[in-house]
């Protein structure tokens, strides 16, 4: 069984890993991805704030950041299940903009590992412009919501959250000009009731995900809960601009 796996992953899967671009890819189920890149995700920091997730080094457990204590955000924790850096950055990149729509589901196991399971009723994704789905081929931030659900085995709304209208990259986006981006630009086309978990494949500011978070809670939610599989900290965008 193992040759077999091995041959199949060489007839449909790159030869050489999608993240650090050196390795062989040889076992199938993970994707075109080596293991040497699964197994050194790095691990976030223990000092972050307990709603946003944003790194406050030396500070006691259960801190709130500066910025979540003066406007606080209409979720009730964002929670990463890595840094955006290292092997996590790589293999994140390879699924949002190397065509690898495949590695959601090993995405959605890492984040299901790493990260404590909420009680929630229904999945929601950050909706993409559409831009960038014309452009990748697929939302990636949907196709990883829904490998989330079935790892939680929870219902997928699609459309849950919908864009209405386009905007810039908030990565190309200085942190000031963030919120104004994302203000105004998305809609809850019909009652959010229960407790919801937003995914998006990335956080960096946090602003999508308090805007999306707002409209649910607006539209019903009786909670909203953010999921990413990287959260990018002030100091990982200085490193990787």
């Amino acid at each position: 069984m193992i040759e077999i796996a091995r041959a199949a992953a060489r007839f449909v899967l790159p030869s050489v890993c999608l993240a650090c671009h050196r390795r062989p890819t040889e076992e199938f189920f993970r994707g075109g991805v080596c293991v040497d890149c699964w197994s050194s995700l790095p691990v976030l920091e223990a000092s972050r704030c307990v709603r946003c997730d944003e790194a406050i080094p030396e500070s006691p457990e259960g801190s709130v950041c500066g910025r979540c204590l003066l406007d606080p955000p209409d979720f009730e924790r964002l929670r990463g299940a890595a840094p955006y850096r290292g092997s996590a950055r790589a293999i994140l990149l390879a699924f949002k903009f190397q065509g690898a729509d495949y590695l959601a589901t090993r995405l959605a196991a890492a984040m299901a590992e790493r990260l404590e399971a909420p009680e929630v009723d229904a999945v929601v994704a950050v909706p993409s412009t559409r831009r960038s789905r014309k452009a990748r081929g697929y939302h990636a931030a949907e196709v990883l919501a829904a490998a989330v659900a079935r790892r939680l085995r929870r219902p997928l709304a699609r459309r849950g959250l919908v864009k209405i209208r386009e905007t810039e990259v908030q990565s190309l986006l200085p942190a000031s000009a963030r919120v104004s981006n994302v203000a105004r630009a998305f809609r809850v086309p019909r009652p959010a009731l229960g407790r919801v978990l937003l995914v998006d494949d990335v956080a960096t500011s946090g602003a999508t995900a308090r805007e999306c978070a707002r409209l649910l809670a607006r539209a019903g939610a009786r909670a909203v809960t953010v999921w990413c599989f990287a959260r990018a900290s002030r100091s990982d965008l200085r490193e990787t601009a």
